[in-house]
């Protein structure tokens, strides 16, 4: 995660008409970069007012707390322990609630999405820039990182956060922006602004609807590296939208190209057939940690629980068995989703 810097802030300026009156909505737009990504905000407030500030000062206390690329965050004071560390404020509050959903979606998933898993992504190289490495990527070796990544290695006792292993330590990269996209919309609604879309590398969390009183649509893109080409579009209707893949980031490891999502159950980066899977549900910090899930499960399997779990929903980019790109979504999706006309 990076320091955030705030670039714009445009406004604009929208009316809706009712049969007895018309009410001015003004439309308000932020972007800039957070947690090492771009952020775009919109929102509409018959105010007029400009909360930017407000929101940035939210994301520099959220990087401060969970940031993992500074050394002086709070997860980085916890990581670098023997024990654990004791919580205070917003770091007990918001740890608490980022606790709960990772256990909940662990227990959830049987495992397949695991934030204990830090000590195998650094092992495979995923925390550094470099694309291309050597890895001793001997089962001895694995099986050793297995012991420590365990996630009853982590846990939360009243306003402490413990370790069982020493060497065990927390990533919640995989969750921080649904997470971040949840606290910045929970405080718009604070402040009585319900129609907004807020994303976070690429993480979407949308209440309301939009200037043109339509649902807010997100763009699937396609799964390859550095495209900007979209492949659907997804309507959201007070819902969060979360996208998982394996496209943009990897490393080379003796010429062969390994993606990020790291499989906890075997230790090695996941290998199968899902190129990108988009979850939808009602909070960010979910639809971020089950997308990471679904990538390590593959398609059928997690075609499978999605369908078991009426709470979520889907949109899939896969392989077939000749190896050419399809998508399938679930049937909550039917009426939301556009796929493009080429």
């Amino acid at each position: 995660m990076k320091k955030l810097i705030f670039v714009v802030n445009t406004i604009a300026i929208f009316v809706f008409a009712s049969c007895t009156s018309s009410v001015k909505m003004v439309e308000v737009k932020s972007h800039g970069e957070t947690m090492g990504s771009d952020f775009n905000i919109t929102y509409l407030d018959s105010a007029g007012r400009d909360v930017s500030g407000a929101l940035d000062s939210l994301l520099l206390e959220f990087n401060a707390i969970f940031s993992t690329y500074d050394s002086t965050s709070v997860i980085s004071q916890f990581n670098d322990s023997d024990t654990g560390i004791a919580l205070i404020g917003s770091n007990l509050e918001w740890f608490t609630r980022l606790m709960i959903a990772a256990d909940s979606v662990y227990q959830y998933s049987h495992g397949a999405f695991n934030p204990a898993v830090a000590p195998l992504v650094k092992y495979w190289g995923f925390y550094g820039k470099q694309k291309s490495l050597e890895v001793d990527a001997s089962q001895k070796t694995i099986d050793s990182l297995l012991v420590i990544a365990q996630w009853e290695n982590i846990y939360q006792y009243n306003q402490f956060l413990k370790k069982k292993n020493p060497k065990a330590r927390l990533d919640v990269n995989a969750f921080a922006p649904g997470f971040a996209a949840d606290l910045l919309g929970e405080f718009l609604e604070y402040n009585n602004i319900h129609n907004y879309l807020i994303e976070i590398g690429g993480e979407v969390r949308a209440r309301g609807v939009n200037a043109n009183k339509h649902n807010w649509t997100v763009a699937i893109m396609q799964p390859e590296e550095l495209s900007k080409q979209y492949i659907s579009t997804i309507a959201l209707q007070n819902k969060a939208l979360a996208t998982s893949g394996n496209y943009n980031k990897y490393v080379m490891v003796e010429g062969k190209r390994y993606g990020h999502t790291i499989n906890p159950h075997t230790g090695y980066p996941e290998t199968n057939n899902l190129l990108s899977a988009t979850i939808i549900t009602d909070e960010g910090i979910y639809a971020d940690a089950f997308a990471t899930a679904c990538m390590v499960m593959g398609f059928e399997n997690a075609k499978q629980f999605v369908e078991n779990n009426a709470s979520l929903q889907a949109y899939f980019i896969y392989t077939d068995a000749e190896d050419k790109m399809q998508t399938w979504y679930s049937s909550g999706l039917k009426d939301l989703v556009e796929e493009r006309k080429n």
